[in-house]
């Protein structure tokens, strides 16, 4: 379900002010959403890269 919300959150628009979504800001984005607890950049973009 995680990965769901990651790759929903990935192909949105980013956050005001940004050209993109940042690795940071997808890991702050899904602990603010509250759909994990805590989350590492290493492991947004394991789970984007096996998303491919």
């Amino acid at each position: 379900m995680g990965e769901a919300y990651l790759i929903a959150t990935t192909c949105s628009h980013p956050p005001s002010g940004s050209v993109g979504w940042t690795l940071k800001m997808l890991a702050d984005k899904l602990v603010s959403l509250e759909v994990v607890e805590s989350i590492s950049q290493s492991t947004v973009y394991r789970t984007l890269k096996k998303m491919n």
